[in-house]
C-alpha cells in the first residue's frame, strides 16, 4: 500500500496497513524511526550532475521520522509499513545541517507522525522538524544558486532501531 504526501499538504491515502511494531508495550532505551528512500537513482543523478565532492552512498538516503536519545516511557505508535510517497514539487531546497548537505522538503504526513512521537515522550535535538534526505558531506560551497532536485521520492515503510546501533556493535566487536 502507498500513501501520497502532495506538496501542497494534502494527503492522498491508500487503505492503511499497519504492522505491530517488534517492541511490544514499554520501550526504555533510545529510538531511531526513519524510512529508506526506495527511488534514489534520481537524487543520486542530482548529486553528481551537481558536483557535490563527498556524496554519501544512495543506498544510505532516508528521511528521520524521529531521533529520540532519552529513553520512551510510554508504548510507541505502531510501525507504518506503507510506502510514502512525495509528489514532485517546488517546495524544496538544499541546506546545511550539521555539516552534511540535505535536500529539505515539506510533507504534511512526515510533520504529523513526527508530533505523534513528541506525544509519547521522544526527545528531538532542533528547535523544529523538518524532513530532509542528507545527501553529501559540506564541501563548503555557496547553495544560493543550487536549484533543488524536484523528482518524486518514494520512501519505504517505517524502520524502528536504536540509534547508532552499527556504531554500539562495532565497538563491541573490537
Amino acid at each position: 500500500m502507498r500513501r501520497a504526501c502532495l506538496m501542497s499538504g494534502q494527503i492522498t491515502r491508500s487503505p492503511k496497513r499497519r504492522d505491530p511494531v517488534s517492541f511490544h508495550g514499554f520501550y526504555s532505551r533510545p529510538l531511531f524511526v526513519s524510512r529508506p528512500l526506495l527511488d534514489h537513482d534520481g537524487l543520486d543523478a542530482w548529486v553528481k550532475e551537481n558536483g557535490f565532492l563527498e556524496p554519501l552512498p544512495a543506498r544510505d538516503f532516508h528521511v528521520t521520522v524521529a531521533l529520540s536519545r532519552i529513553s520512551i516511557q510510554q508504548e510507541l505508535p505502531e510501525r507504518d509499513a506503507n510506502d510514502l510517497i512525495v509528489m514532485a514539487g517546488q517546495r524544496r531546497r538544499v541546506v546545511c545541517f550539521g555539516g552534511v548537505f540535505a535536500l529539505a522538503f515539506g510533507c504534511a504526513a512526515l510533520n504529523r507522525r513526527h508530533a505523534e512521537f513528541l506525544r509519547v515522550g521522544a526527545s528531538w535535538d532542533h528547535p523544529s522538524y523538518q524532513p530532509h534526505i542528507s545527501f553529501a558531506i559540506d564541501d563548503g560551497r555557496d547553495l544560493s544558486g543550487l536549484t533543488p532536485y524536484r523528482g518524486r521520492l518514494h520512501f519505504g515503510p517505517e524502520s524502528y532501531r536504536e540509534p547508532f546501533a552499527d556504531i554500539i556493535a562495532s565497538c563491541r566487536k573490537g
